[in-house]
């Protein structure tokens, strides 16, 4: 791989990064982009999200953008969503803009929106923190 290459694959600086061999079970919201190289069992919010080669996703993803290298399974909500070449993608997704690489795999609905992001479910809600401990 060249330098150039590599260098556009990279995440942003700013990008939380869940690395390979960390498995996240949940929800996981941030502002920012998140870069996924290893597993999350739950929810993502975030304003950009990326799916690496290895990355792997199941539930769902509320972002305005979504690049999927990986494989996810669930369902997508975002203004654009890319499925690269090589990934594996199962359930529905709801987009405003949707690029198909050759070589991706897609199974299941796929739905165009004006604006995808309102129509998502609300996001998960943890119960009260003072119930919850007591």
């Amino acid at each position: 791989m060249t330098e150039l290459n590599a260098a556009g694959v990279r995440p942003a600086k700013s990008a939380l990064v869940i690395n390979r061999g960390v498995t996240i079970i949940g929800a996981l919201s941030l502002d920012g982009p998140v870069t996924i190289e290893g597993t999350i069992d739950g929810e993502v919010r975030c304003s950009n999200l990326q799916i690496t080669e290895r990355g792997e996703v199941e539930g769902l993803i509320v972002a305005d953008k979504v690049v999927v290298l990986g494989e996810f399974s669930g369902a997508i909500y975002a203004r654009e969503l890319i499925l690269g070449a090589g990934c594996n993608v199962e359930g529905q997704i709801y987009h405003h803009k949707l690029v198909l690489e050759a070589g991706c795999y897609f199974e299941g609905q796929s739905r165009r929106h004006g604006d995808p992001l309102k129509i998502a479910p609300e996001p998960l809600e943890l119960e009260d923190s003072e119930e919850a401990y007591a």
